[in-house]
């Protein structure tokens, strides 16, 4: 397994975030042994670009399956943290801010990445109605639930294209709300149930309005 390279000055501190990294890598280590054992050993097979690769793309496919089954991703640590800051300021963080911090939406260079689609495949999804992004900033973000794959592709592109031309915020709303015609489930809980004929329904009465 290839080493990292000695810093420079090896009795400096990590930065902070390089010490939280360093405690997620070392709290997911330990996470894995305990869990399988023969597993870990597995990994450590893998050469390192590749176990990044998956890795990676693991987090971001548990970070759309959040977003179908509408559960939170915060840890209690930072729960806290973000409560205290809102008695602070009298103010929660952005919604979209809060989006990428949990990796529901993803930059177009690592949605790309993610999928395995070059920028331009994801163009071309993009133009035929497939999938869609919303704008944060004047960048193109992607929804990670689009790479769950307990829900058909070709069921999500079939209900985007229903949306046609709504802005992608409007469907990003559409698709994560829920709807009193799927009884109170959101359209990517109901797909993810097989509701696929509801769900059809729904986007059109949604996109006529």
């Amino acid at each position: 397994m290839t080493m990292p390279p000695r810093r420079n000055n090896p009795t400096s501190e990590p930065s902070s975030p390089d010490a939280h990294v360093l405690e997620l890598l070392r709290s997911a280590g330990v996470a894995v042994t305990l869990f399988d054992p023969v597993g870990a050993r597995a990994l450590l097979e893998i050469p390192d670009a590749e176990l990044g690769r998956r890795f990676k793309r693991a987090l971001v496919k548990v970070a759309g399956l959040a977003t179908v089954l509408n559960i939170e991703q915060r840890s209690i640590r930072e729960e806290s943290a973000r409560r205290r800051e809102d008695l602070r300021s009298n103010q929660g963080e952005s919604t979209p801010a809060r989006l990428i911090a949990s990796a529901k939406l993803l930059h177009k260079s690592h949605f790309c990445a993610a999928i395995g689609f070059t920028p331009q495949k994801v163009d071309k999804e993009v133009a035929a109605q497939r999938i869609f992004s919303v704008d944060i900033d004047d960048e193109p973000y992607f929804p990670a639930f689009f790479l769950v794959e307990q829900i058909r592709r070709k069921d999500l592109a079939k209900v985007v294209r229903t949306l046609g031309d709504l802005e992608g915020w409007n469907k990003w709303h559409f698709f994560t709300t829920p709807n009193s015609a799927l009884s109170d489930l959101t359209p990517l809980q109901a797909l993810f149930y097989g509701d696929r004929k509801q769900v059809s329904r729904a986007a059109a009465e949604f996109a006529e309005r």
